[in-house]
Formats: structure tokens, sequence, C-alpha cells
């Protein structure tokens, strides 16, 4: 048997690996990819030991090598050789190798978080105890920091435990965040889902940070949260946020009130314009509908009409066009054929990847005829025009001031009509 010492290692293996021996950092090759590094990391994640033709299969399946044992021993010698050279003890082997199955020293007391989450869920899924689960859960939250072995998402070994660690601490976030809904604790929520979202932006953890800002009464710091996750998804995916996100953004209209600086970013777009010079006021959806909402219960009152139209970009046969750099080529020419083919008091905003809606006041159904055939001529190509499926809506006034007054918005950019 061998004698324990206090030795400690901790390997850090989520966001990043980073490895210390009785606190001191250091590296054993300054190339955290390297399959030397890649041993020492299987070795520290695999505490009960790893089998030779596992690691064989990890670190040369896909090589062109005569004698892969003959590499491993070259690399169990390398790593023995080299761990002295930080202080850690000459008279140990550091890898502990037994009937084929090789293992971390017995030396050594090894600290790896990767190991830690696992085991602290593990306890979790063994007791019967809702109060000390959660704590177990918050405890795992904690520890986790990122992808398992980032700098290795390609090798094979590590993409399994990726996914599966991943998909563990989204789990135990939804349920921390959904308890502290229930407990109605939204800083909490805030705070758990503002790591996933930052973690991992394109999951839409921001519907609770949403959630959490709007029962917080943060109805600003929502909307340009929202704002900023719809812009993020178009740039990044091209894709809209999902209709779980827009039911918060409902929620939140209903509970937005105009302030000065809102009324007066309005007031500005539609009164200080100059059609010929700058077009059309561009806006992000979310603006849009508010914006929309207010501009109702103005033209209520003084009876001008109101027509929404829908620019689809399709393949030129009806079909709308799939996320393609000939779609993002597309977009662009519309968006800018839109804003300066409406007029000054007009607004417009991209809905998904594939459409922009606009608002045309105080004109009648046969005038938007008219802007139909400016937006095709300023179309790059006269054939351009096959491409985009327009979709007019009459504005709803009777609606303005209701919990109804953009359901014929919503209903046309969804589809429904």
């Amino acid at each position: 048997m061998f004698e324990k010492k206090e030795e400690k290692i901790t390997a850090s293996m989520f966001g990043g690996f980073h490895i210390e021996y009785n606190g001191k950092p250091f590296s054993i090759e300054r190339n955290t990819v390297t399959k030397v590094n890649q041993l020492v990391q299987m070795l520290m994640y695999y505490r009960e030991g790893i089998s030779r033709i596992q690691i064989i299969e990890n670190l040369f399946g896909h090589d062109d090598i005569a004698d892969p044992s003959n590499s491993l021993r070259a690399l169990v010698f390398r790593v023995r050789r080299t761990l002295p050279k930080y202080g850690l003890p000459e008279d140990d082997e550091y890898i502990y190798i037994k009937r084929g199955f090789y293992s971390w020293s017995p030396t050594f007391t090894v600290d790896c978080d990767a190991t830690n989450f696992e085991n602290t869920l593990k306890k979790a899924a063994q007791t019967e105890s809702d109060t000390e689960r959660l704590a177990l859960f918050e405890e795992a939250f904690d520890i986790y920091k990122g992808d398992f072995l980032p700098e290795l998402s390609g090798e094979e070994w590590v993409v399994p435990i990726q996914v599966r660690l991943r998909k563990m601490f989204k789990d135990i976030t939804r349920v921390l965040c959904e308890h502290y809904l229930g407990k109605e604790n939204y800083k909490r929520v805030y705070e758990l889902s503002k790591k996933a979202t930052d973690l991992y932006p394109y999951d839409e953890w921001q519907y609770y940070q949403m959630k959490a800002l709007i029962e917080m009464g943060k109805t600003q710091e929502a909307m340009a949260l929202y704002e900023e996750t719809e812009k993020d998804m178009f740039s990044a995916l091209g894709v809209s946020v999902s209709p779980q996100m827009k039911e918060m953004l409902d929620k939140l209209g209903a509970q937005v009130k105009y302030g000065t600086d809102m009324i007066s970013t309005v007031q500005d777009n539609l009164e200080n314009t100059k059609e010929d010079i700058e077009g059309a006021f561009y806006c992000t959806y979310p603006v849009f509908i508010e914006t929309y909402r207010y501009i109702k219960r103005v033209i209520r009152r003084s009876g001008q009409a109101a027509w929404l139209m829908l620019c689809t970009l399709t393949d030129g046969k009806g079909i709308a066009l799939d996320n393609s750099d000939r779609l993002n080529m597309l977009a662009d020419e519309l968006s800018e054929a839109v804003r300066v083919s409406a007029r000054g008091g007009d607004m417009y905003a991209r809905y998904s990847n594939n459409q922009f809606i606009v608002l045309l006041l105080g004109i009648s159904q046969e005038d938007c005829s008219l802007v139909e055939n400016r937006i095709n001529e300023h179309m790059a190509k006269e054939s351009r025009k096959r491409y985009i499926k327009y979709t007019l809506a009459p504005v709803n006034l009777a609606s303005a001031g209701t919990d109804r007054d953009a359901d014929e918005l919503k209903d046309m950019v969804r589809g429904d009509k």
C-alpha cells in the first residue's frame, strides 16, 4: 500500500484547463492540447483508472502509428521526467500502472472540478430530501464554469463528456430557476439565468432573465435584453427568438410605461424626418411592437388610415428562403429598399431572417401598391422583385388601447393569416 501524503493536485477542466500543485499553478507543456497533456487530463478525470486500450484509442485511434503502445510508454516517460521540474516529489512515478489500467499515483490527492460536479449530482440523485437535493444542485451549479476541456472539443473522447456534463448543468439550472420562480426569489432566478446565458447565449436562458426582470419591475432592462438577444440571434444564427420569448415580450408590453425617453425617441422619428433623405425609421421588432401600440392610440383619434405590409423573401416560386448567403444578401438589399421607398413617418423592422414588417401611415390600400413598386424598383436587379412576396393588412384601430391591440400584427408575422 502507498502511504498517503499531504500532496494535492487541483485540476480545473470546466471552461479551460488549469492545474495546480499545493496551490501553485504549473503546466506540463505550454500547449494544453498535446498528447502528454491529454494523458494527464484523462488520469485526473478518470480517478478510478482507465485501461491502456482506451487510452491508446483516445490518443492514437486515428493516427497511423506502427506501435501505439510504445508511443504511450514514451508519453508516460515524458510526464514522469517533467513533473519534478515544477516541485513535485522526485521519488514518485506519478502514473500508476496495474494490470493494464492506468491511474494517477495514490500518493496524491487529486481534486478535479468535473468529477466533483458529477459526484455532487450523484449525491443529489440519492437523497430523498428536497431541501438537500436543491442545496446540492446549487453546489454543482457553482462548480460548473463552462464546457469540459473546450480546447479539446474536436477530440472524440472529450465530446461525449462535454455533451453529458453540459446537459446536466442545463437540467439543474432549469430546475433551480423554476424552483426560485415558485418562491418568488426573482433575484436568484436572474443570477442563475445570467450565468447560463453568458455560457450558452443561444439557448435562450434570456427567457428566465426577462421573466425575473419583469417581475422585479425592471421593464426597460427586460426590453433591452430582448432587443440584444434578437439582434444576436439574427447576427449569429440568422433566426428569430422562440415563441416562448415572444410571449414574454407580450407580457412585457402590458407592463411597459412609456417614459419620457421612449416617447421623445418616437416623436423625433415621426416629426423630424425628411422623406427624401432619411427614409423610413428602422427599429428592432420588440420596439416595433411597442411603438405600434402607441401609434394606434394616437391615430385612432385622428382617424388616420394605416396599413401593415409584410415583405417575405422567397426563392422566386413563393417558397420562403432558408438561411443562406443569398438570403443574407437579399435581406440587406430589401432592408435598404424599404427604407428609401417608405416615408420618414413610416417604420419597419426585421421580424425573421426572411421577413420585414412595415407600418405605413396615412395611406390607402391603392397607395400601398405604389410602395411595393418603389421597393421593387430599388432592388439591385429587375429580377429581384420576383423574390419578394407582399402581404397587406389594415391596422385595426378599434382594438387600440385594449389587450388585443397587436393581434393583427402578431397574426400577420406568425403566418396565421
